[in-house]
C-alpha cells in the first residue's frame, strides 16, 4: 500500500526535518509552478534540495507535483490551457519538467492541473501521453491529481477529461477527496467509498491504481491540523471541531484499513501541517501500519 504525503511548500510552519516519515512511501514536493511561457519554477530550490536529501537518506521516493489550483492571484488551469493549445509551449513544458526531474533526481511526476475541462479533453490527454512517455523512458513514475466528483454531482464536470487513455498511461491516480464541502464533513469516509465505487466499477480502473485523500486540515477555516492540536488537543480524536471538520486519528485509521483492502492506498494534504510529539498524525499512521 501506498502512502503518500505531500509537502506543501508554501506553508512550512513545518520543517521536514521534523516531521515523521516512517509511515510514507513517498513525498510529493507541491508544487513545481507552470508559466505561460512554457517554463516551470521553484519558489525556494534550497529548500526542494533539503526535502528531496532527507527523504532519500530515509528511502523515500520523492516525486515533484506540477501545478496546483493557483499560483496568488493567478488560476493555473488558464496557464494549463494555454501551454497544452500551442505545441511549441507544450515541448518546452515537457522539456522543462525533464530537466528539473533530472537536476534533483525526483523519482516521478505528479501533474495537478486543476481541472481540465471537456474543451481541454484530447490536449489533456496528449499532455499525458507524452509526459508518461517522457517519465517511463527514463524508469520514473508518473501519476495525476484527480477531482473528488463522481457522475450526477454538481462537478462532475471537472473528471470528464478522465478518459481511458489517461487512466492507462499513469501509473496511479491521487483522488483528492477533501474539500467536498457538500459532504458532512469534507473529508469523510462516505466520499472514499463513493469515488473507489465509482473508479473501479463504472470505470473500470484497477484498485492498486487508486488513492484516496486524507485531510490534515480543516474547512471551512483552513487551519492546518497543528493549529487544531494547539487549540484544544482532544481534536486528536475528533473530526469536527466548533464549525470544522477533519480528519482526526480514529478517521486516519478507518482510511489506513479502508485503502489496504479496496485501492492502492492513500494520499495526504499536507505533511507540514502535522503537528509535533503525541498528537502527530504521522506517528499514528506509522504505529497502525506496524500493529
Amino acid at each position: 500500500m501506498k502512502i503518500v504525503g505531500y509537502y506543501n511548500s508554501f506553508s512550512r510552519e513545518k520543517s521536514i526535518c521534523d516531521l515523521e516519515l516512517g509511515g510514507l512511501t513517498h513525498i510529493f514536493y507541491a508544487f513545481l509552478l507552470p508559466k505561460e511561457d512554457g517554463s516551470v519554477y521553484f519558489y525556494d530550490e534550497e529548500n526542494v534540495k533539503e526535502v528531496i536529501s532527507i527523504a532519500h537518506k530515509k528511502n523515500r521516493k520523492v516525486f515533484v507535483s506540477v501545478g496546483g489550483y493557483c499560483n496568488q492571484e493567478m488560476i493555473l488551469s488558464r496557464v494549463f490551457e494555454k501551454i497544452s493549445s500551442d505545441y511549441t509551449l507544450s515541448q518546452k513544458f515537457v522539456d522543462s519538467i525533464i530537466d528539473i526531474v533530472k537536476k534533483y533526481d525526483f523519482d516521478g511526476v505528479d501533474l495537478d492541473w486543476e481541472y481540465p475541462t471537456e474543451e481541454y479533453k484530447d490536449k489533456y490527454e496528449f499532455l499525458v501521453w507524452v509526459l508518461s512517455h517522457s517519465m517511463h523512458m527514463r524508469q520514473k513514475e508518473f501519476t495525476i491529481a484527480v477531482h473528488r466528483a463522481v457522475p450526477g454531482e454538481a462537478k462532475e464536470c471537472r473528471i470528464v477529461a478522465i478518459s481511458d487513455k489517461v487512466i492507462d498511461n499513469v501509473d496511479w491516480m491521487n483522488i483528492m477527496t477533501y474539500d467536498a464541502t457538500e459532504d458532512r464533513n469534507h473529508s469523510d469516509m462516505g466520499r472514499c467509498r463513493k469515488v473507489v465505487k465509482y473508479w473501479t466499477e463504472e470505470r473500470g480502473v484497477p484498485k492498486e491504481k487508486i488513492l484516496v485523500g486524507a485531510a490534515f486540515y480543516a474547512r471551512p477555516s483552513e487551519k492546518p491540523y497543528y493549529e487544531l492540536i494547539s487549540e484544544d488537543p482532544y481534536n486528536y480524536f475528533r473530526d469536527a471541531y466548533k464549525n470544522d471538520t477533519f480528519n482526526g486519528f480514529y478517521t486516519i485509521k478507518e482510511k489506513l484499513s479502508f485503502a489496504n483492502h479496496n485501492c492502492g492506498g492513500l494520499i495526504i494534504w499536507a505533511i507540514n501541517y502535522d503537528t509535533i510529539g503525541s498528537y502527530s498524525l504521522l506517528s499514528a499512521i506509522q504505529t497502525v501500519l506496524t500493529y
